[in-house]
Formats: structure tokens, C-alpha cells, sequence
């Protein structure tokens, strides 16, 4: 496979190749001069244009605020920061590792290879960035995370889903026999781990951190975070297109995922489950800024709804019909933002700078 990955001498052409694992190899030459999928290209397009860096706002306020905060707050604030930077260190180099080898059309190599652009050198960097800000020793910081059980145990759920399909892309590299099934099953796991990690994984931790805007606290990374859920939310339209057309176009996935069907919504489960404990633990020392862990756990319930029936799944379990956090919409809806964070007055950006004057006053109360 490898020696395919970088022979440009295979002529192919790619308006008929499949999504994944296409018979023919991998993808040779990039081109884009027309595709084979318009919504992928599309997609990547639509990310490229959300480009911003997290050094350019402002967090002097967010460090006078945490010195200021109660221990619950403190706990819920920086767990919070340690849990996403985990999730997108994983994220972050994920897609490009696991997802590229196997990619059939360039439109697709081409999306895969910002996914992980943005995970790594602006979601991940966002962290570090407010970490340094904030804490006096941001490296003790840092390593707490290896220590807190509750963010591995999380993160092992899913990356074990990744690691399998890692596994099997080395084995084909090396010549071992893989069967074409089996590194079908391991792509379609590795997907449904991916819209898992983006459809829920950071809902519970983005609620809360945006929960303290709406208190007027912690405005700065309170901007960060709506900037990086418009961008976990594209990932998930993304992969949830990605899994509904591999069934349309690629009849090898139909068998797939009839067997995968018990895992896949096991998986679900589990993550639904472990982001009702991560809002047991983040509460752990009270209910605070107007939210409590019950609420939350509302919230995963009724976030896994519209999540699963994206992707053809029913949700068995209790729902609330309407959302218990109304106001986290207006954050997660990007058609109320500017696509470029240079021209969105709603993080009052002006010419490279986040200013301090924002109207504290003007920020509605839960």
C-alpha cells in the first residue's frame, strides 16, 4: 500500500473511485479541477473560510476572573480545559493518520487533511493558549491530565476504534493479509468513533464554558469555545454525510453495517453514558452559574436525539422534547457569526485585537 501511496505513475480516474479503499489504491494525484463529490469539497471550503487563531483574543479579563472564582467554578473550568485538550489531542492527529491511507478521492484527502489542520494547530493550541493565560504554571497544569482517570477512561473508548483501524492500515503497509472486510468494518468503527467524539463528546464541557458567558465570566474563552464548536459542528455534519452516503454509493458497507449495527449503537451508549458522568464529576463540588448536572444529563439526552437520527439510529432511551439549555443555540449557530473571525463583531474583534470594553451588562442572565 505504501508503495502505491507515492507512485504517481497509476493512471485513475477518480469521478469513479470509491470513498474508502478504492480497488485501484490510494490517491495519486491531488486534483480538484473537478470531483467526484461537490459537498466534500464544499465542506472543506466552508472550514478553510472559518480560519481563525486563538492568539488574538483577549483573556486578561478571564485570569481576574478565575482568581476570583469559587473552588466549584475553578474545578468545572479547568477540568473542563484538561478534558478538551485530551479529546483533541486525539482528534487532532486521528484523522490524518487513520483516515488518509485509505482515502479514494482527492476531495476527501483534502478534507481530512484540514480536519486534522484545524484540530491540531487551532482547537488544541486554543487550550494551550488559555492554559498560559490563565495559570501560574501552566505545565503543572498540563500534567494533571494523565492523573485524572475520568478524561483517559473517556478518551480510551474511542481511540480504541481509531488503534484498530491504525492497526490494520500498518498490516496492509507490511504486506500481512488483510481481508477487505475487515478493514471495511475497522473504517466504518473508526468513523462512528469520529462522529461519536464530535457529535457528544464536547457537549457537556462547551454547556458549562458558555454557561459562565451567559454570567458574564470568562468572556475570552468563552469566544474561543463558540468559535471551535462552529468548527466540531461542521466535523460532525461532515462525518454524519460521509456515513450516509458510504451506504448509498459503496454496497460493500451495506453487510457492514447491518453486523456492526449492536456495536455501533453500544458505542453510542457508552459515550452517552460516560458524558453524563463527566457532568457528575464536573458538579462534583455544587451546582453552579445556573446549571447543575441534571440539566446536562437532560441535555446529552436530548442533544442524542437529532444527533443519532442524523445517521439513521433511534434514540431508545427518555428524551425531553424541547432543549433544557435554550440559549446554548445562539452559540452554536453559525449562521449568527461572521464566517472569519476578523470581520465578527459578535467577539468584538477590531483589526487583529480583542478588546477589553465589551458591555457586560448587555449579556443576558440564566
Amino acid at each position: 500500500m505504501s508503495e502505491q501511496q507515492y507512485n504517481l505513475e497509476t493512471k485513475t480516474d477518480y469521478l469513479n473511485r470509491k470513498m474508502f479503499l478504492d480497488p485501484a489504491g490510494p490517491v495519486t494525484i491531488q486534483r480538484f479541477e473537478e470531483v467526484k463529490y461537490n459537498k466534500l469539497a464544499n465542506f472543506e471550503q466552508t472550514q478553510r473560510g472559518f480560519f481563525w487563531v486563538p492568539e488574538e483574543i483577549n483573556l486578561s479579563k478571564d485570569k481576574s476572573d478565575f482568581k476570583d472564582a469559587s473552588e466549584a467554578v475553578k474545578h468545572i473550568f479547568t477540568s473542563n480545559l484538561l478534558r478538551q485538550t485530551a479529546l483533541d489531542s486525539l482528534q487532532g492527529r486521528a484523522p490524518v493518520q487513520i483516515f488518509s491511507p485509505v482515502c479514494g478521492i482527492p476531495e476527501l484527502e483534502a478534507l481530512v487533511s484540514v480536519w486534522s489542520f484545524f484540530e491540531t494547530n487551532i482547537h488544541s493550541r486554543s487550550y494551550s493558549h488559555i492554559i498560559r493565560n490563565i495559570y501560574n504554571v501552566p505545565k503543572e497544569v498540563f500534567n494533571t491530565i494523565h492523573d485524572t482517570k475520568e478524561i483517559i477512561d473517556m478518551a480510551s473508548s474511542v481511540g480504541k476504534y481509531y488503534n484498530r483501524l491504525h492497526i490494520v492500515n500498518c498490516k496492509k503497509e507490511l504486506g500481512i493479509e488483510v481481508s477487505e472486510k475487515e478493514h471495511l468494518k475497522a473504517i466504518w468503527l473508526a468513523l462512528h468513533a469520529s462522529y461519536a467524539l464530535e457529535a457528544f463528546r464536547f457537549m457537556v464541557s462547551f454547556a458549562t464554558s458558555l454557561a459562565m458567558v451567559e454570567n458574564k465570566l470568562f468572556i475570552g474563552n468563552g469566544n474561543i469555545i463558540a468559535l471551535i464548536l462552529q468548527d466540531e459542528l461542521l466535523h460532525k455534519d461532515w462525518t454524519a454525510w460521509i456515513l450516509n452516503q458510504l451506504i448509498k454509493e459503496d454496497s460493500r458497507f451495506i453487510d457492514i453495517k447491518a453486523e456492526c449495527e449492536a456495536e455501533v449503537y453500544a458505542m453510542y451508549m457508552d459515550v452517552i453514558r460516560e458524558e453524563k458522568e463527566w457532568a457528575d464529576y464536573l458538579f462534583k463540588k455544587g451546582p453552579v452559574i445556573g446549571l447543575n448536572a441534571n440539566i446536562l444529563k437532560d441535555f446529552v439526552d436530548y442533544t442524542a436525539v437529532g444527533a443519532l437520527k442524523e445517521i439513521g439510529i433511534k434514540y431508545l432511551n427518555p428524551a425531553p422534547k424541547t432543549t433544557p439549555i435554550p440559549w446554548f443555540n445562539k452559540h452554536s449557530d453559525p449562521s449568527k457569526k461572521q464566517t472569519a473571525l476578523q470581520e465578527s463583531e459578535s467577539v468584538n474583534y477590531i483589526i487583529g485585537v480583542m478588546s477589553d470594553d465589551l458591555n457586560y451588562d448587555e449579556l443576558p442572565n440564566i
